[in-house]
């Protein structure tokens, strides 16, 4: 698997659920994925976690933290999902009595671990699908992009600034 595979993954998924505006309804993809989406006070270390077993996927996000951080949270173990990476060994799965649980904490955001930067990748071109990303900058802005603009662009596609910032400068907006 490779972030240009996530990328791919996350286009395709987006046509194929017809998703065509801002902001994008995780808790929508999820659904039509068929996993649930339960919100629980997850403790300190840890964002968002995806638990399978042989009947179903739950998707577990932090209640305490922010909406913008809860939808990346939320749109990352989709990307976990929809890539496989529970069902593939490493430190990132544990197996517990037949369960495979995958979770996103502060290992997670320290950018060493391929399938973290693939499913942080995924998440990214779910949440601002590039194509709906330039059609907007192209609405904003005939220059560079200002603060303010990109702070409006944050607001439209319901992520952190931090998170627009990182996929504009990805995008070499």
């Amino acid at each position: 698997m490779s972030q240009i595979t996530a990328k791919k993954t996350a286009d395709r998924l987006i046509t194929r659920l017809g998703l065509n505006s801002a902001p994008i309804d995780v808790h929508k993809v999820a659904k039509a994925l068929g996993l649930t989406v339960v919100t629980e006070d997850l403790g300190e270390d840890v964002s968002a976690l995806l638990v399978t077993d042989k009947k179903r996927s739950i998707i577990g996000v932090h209640t305490k933290h922010v909406r913008t951080r809860q939808r990346f949270s939320i749109a990352h173990e989709i990307g976990h999902f929809v890539l496989r990476h529970q069902f593939e060994p490493g430190e990132h799965v544990h197996i517990d009595r037949g369960r495979f649980i995958s979770e996103r904490g502060v290992r997670s955001s320290t950018g060493v671990d391929p399938k973290e930067i693939e499913a942080n990748q995924f998440a990214a071109c779910l949440l601002m699908p590039a194509a709906m990303v330039r059609e907007s900058v192209s609405r904003l802005a005939k220059g560079p992009l200002l603060e303010d603009e990109v702070r409006q662009l944050a607001r439209k596609f319901d992520v952190s600034e931090q998170a627009m910032t990182i996929r504009l400068s990805s995008l070499g907006l």
